[in-house]
């Protein structure tokens, strides 16, 4: 049947009954019958693909499902689809597209079209497909047998790393040669070596290659580029960096913008929203964004120190036409309330990386209007403990926070993955990129807080918790409810503490939470 068929049919279908068969799937995963709940999944989406919110939560139910080669053809023609969908982050469907692939045996495993598409769309968070990846690029720069399709998808995996894989001094004497050449196969090899707007000429390239199968690579490497350096100078600045670990941070940023984000989730409007928001660390735009997009009649101005990430974010702003942001370059201590106040701020993941994180939570807390509210993300001691030994190895081994200093930590890591924290680390997704990997383990400075320290610098503040946000609720929500019942709104915070002793890694990412400012 026809893809013009199946819309045509899929129009005619009430689509009551799609999310019927959605309602089941989530009431059978509550259950774990996760099996089950995939086929309702799929019956829902065979009969309304027109609905957004079916893919996100089917993305969300298959991303830690494991399959083998062949597929069922019906997931097939599904998964497929929903690596195009603009509400399905592709990274949640690397584990069950690569477990297929690899399922395969190693001498087939590029010959997966899902997995070629995939690695165009996202970083692969795998070690056994990262080895191969790095077998078959060797294979492609010494012997030339690598079809192009499958050298531009590795390409374009190479870039979405940041080339963060290894390689050996004998790979780099053969690329130097690849970059005097014209040729088209030799061109790709490049691409998953070093970006191709490293190459003379660049531009030149990229036109070259605009009606070729390296088509999209020059996209992205050449085009993409250019766009963010031409966006640099024209972004508003409140001026430079108020200390030298501002600085520090700065300079870290401007060379590893993080994260490299391609596509935003899915977002749901909400009805009430406050009307002027500051988003402090804004990145490259990914979270500045999504808020955006989650409170569409308010104003939002974005900062970050770095005008690297900032031209990363202004870029994707512009590509997904989102029209409610200001971005400017600035250091958040040097904010005024005389600039204007705010109904919200959120910083997630900024204040941890100031050399003093209260004085910095304190200049924010003076832009909220009174009766405003805080969004906070801050590093916890205890879920971050794999990364402190981390560090130690990192110290003692003195790794450089370089490309190739990144590279032989990885290397160590890998080498020692038997070793229970050292294995959390290689299931973190920033493990698989240079600038998560340099955020993750190599950050110039980080702070690390328990909870008594937290409810301290809430008190000290004058503000009010109003309850934390997981990624991932349902555990730590039931846990909490089941041992406090009698904490029906969850803002204790010694009791927070008492469970985060329980289970260290209840906060692995961060204490993510609300906190108001009385009238």
């Amino acid at each position: 049947m026809g893809e013009k068929k199946r819309r045509q049919i899929a129009g005619k279908v009430d689509p009551s009954r799609a999310l019927g068969h959605a309602a089941r799937a989530q009431t059978l995963a509550s259950r774990s019958d996760f099996g089950a709940a995939l086929e309702e999944m799929v019956r829902a989406l065979e009969l309304a693909p027109q609905i957004d919110t079916l893919w996100a939560q089917f993305a969300d139910l298959i991303r830690f499902f494991n399959f083998r080669h062949p597929l069922d053809p019906r997931l097939h023609a599904v998964l497929a689809r929903a690596l195009e969908h603009p509400a399905v982050d592709p990274g949640e469907l690397v584990r069950p597209i690569s477990s297929t692939a690899l399922s395969r045996g190693a001498e087939q495993v590029f010959n997966d079209p899902l997995l070629l598409r995939l690695l165009e769309e996202t970083v692969i968070r795998d070690p056994q497909l990262e080895h191969l990846l790095v077998l078959e690029r060797r294979k492609a720069l010494r012997e030339g047998s690598v079809p192009v399709d499958t050298l531009v998808a590795i390409a374009h995996q190479c870039f979405n790393t940041e080339y963060v894989f290894a390689e050996s001094e004998d790979e780099r004497a053969e690329l130097a040669k690849l970059a005097r050449s014209a040729h088209l196969r030799d061109l790709a090899v490049y691409a998953a070596y070093r970006p191709l707007n490293s190459l003379p000429e660049a531009n030149d390239v990229a036109k070259r290659l605009e009606s070729t199968p390296l088509a999209s690579l020059a996209r992205r490497q050449i085009v993409e580029p250019a766009d963010e350096q031409a966006l640099r100078a024209g972004l508003a600045s409140f001026g430079g960096p108020a200390s030298a670990v501002s600085a520090a941070v700065r300079a870290q940023y401007e060379e590893n913008p993080y994260p490299r984000w391609r596509r935003v989730p899915l977002i749901t409007p909400e009805e009430r929203t406050p009307s002027r928001v500051l988003i402090a660390g804004c990145g490259t735009g990914q979270h500045a964004i999504s808020t955006a997009l989650r409170m569409p009649q308010a104003k939002l101005l974005a900062i970050d120190l770095s005008v690297a990430s900032l031209a990363y974010a202004k870029r994707k702003t512009t590509e997904l036409g989102v029209a409610n942001i200001e971005y400017r370059q600035a250091d958040l201590l040097s904010l005024r309330p005389e600039g204007g106040r705010f109904d919200h701020v959120e910083a997630s993941g900024v204040l941890h990386h100031l050399e003093d994180p209260l004085a910095g939570w304190r200049v924010l807390t003076d832009l909220v209007e009174p009766g405003g509210s805080m969004r906070i993300g801050l590093y916890s001691e205890r879920g971050r403990r794999a990364i402190v030994r981390a560090r130690e190895l990192i110290a003692e081994q003195g790794f450089p926070p370089t490309p190739e200093g990144i590279r032989r930590c990885r290397a160590a890591i890998l080498a020692r993955a038997q070793d229970d924290l050292f294995a959390r680390l290689v299931r973190n997704e920033d493990f698989y990129s240079m600038s998560g990997c340099r955020d993750l383990l190599f950050h110039v400075q980080e702070h690390r807080l328990d909870l008594p320290r937290v409810k301290q610098m809430i008190g000290e503040l004058g503000l009010v918790f109003a309850g934390f946000e997981f990624a991932d609720s349902g555990m730590s929500v039931t846990r909490y409810a089941a041992r406090y019942p009698h904490d029906a709104a969850m803002t204790d915070l010694d009791n927070w503490d008492r469970l985060e002793g329980e289970y260290p890694d209840t906060f692995s990412r961060m204490y993510q939470f609300r906190v108001l400012k009385p009238r």
